[in-house]
């Protein structure tokens, strides 16, 4: 392959396809901002949407849901992953969601929440009413903080004590009109910690 037949964006684009582009990689970002009309081009021909939010830095892209009441729409393989959330992660989710939410509001001249792994376990432990063994709790809680991590939501940062930024990238998947809804169906399911 000659090298000039790679567009110069294309690092943004193996970026955006393999996960959520977040504003603290530089190069990738500058590149996607400078390249922003023929990124969002490029996903479209694919009947992808680039989804960019500059002002809380991260970008990821999203393949529409096919519209049923359009008989004559193509229909495309599934580029973009979907991933089945368990009861618990679905629960820490938007417990985070919660948190940023409050921190907001709270917190103006901030913009990065940061949770203490015993924070997180906090988080969750009033939603498990099993606590005959509180090892057996706490690591069924760590796995689920792990899933959020590999889910991009949390991030977790270096240091001796293990400290977790709450990406805000949760705003954009989990808004507040469907925040008390999903809130609503968790409150209501009792599942203790697998």
């Amino acid at each position: 392959m000659r090298a000039e037949a790679i567009a110069p964006y294309a690092p943004t684009l193996i970026k955006l396809l393999q996960g959520i582009v977040y504003h603290d990689d530089a190069p990738t970002w500058a590149l996607l901002l400078q390249h922003q009309a023929a990124v969002t081009e490029y996903f479209e021909r694919m009947g992808v949407t680039l989804y960019l939010d500059e002002a809380e830095g991260y970008a990821y892209l999203q393949q529409p849901e096919p519209d049923d009441d359009a008989p004559n729409q193509r229909a495309l393989p599934r580029l973009t992953r979907r991933d089945r959330l368990s009861y618990p992660v679905t629960l820490l989710l938007v417990l985070l969601r919660e948190a940023l939410q409050q921190f907001d509001s709270s917190e103006p001249q901030s913009d990065r929440l940061v949770l203490a792994l015993e924070e997180l376990r906090e988080l969750q432990r009033p939603f498990y009413h099993d606590r005959s063994d509180e090892i057996k709790l706490a690591r069924a809680l760590d796995s689920h903080v792990a899933r959020v991590v590999d889910l991009g939501f949390l991030r977790r940062l270096s240091g001796k004590e293990e400290r977790y930024e709450v990406k805000r990238i949760i705003i954009a998947k989990i808004s507040a009109d469907v925040l008390g809804e999903i809130k609503e169906k968790l409150l209501r399911h009792v599942e203790p910690a697998n």
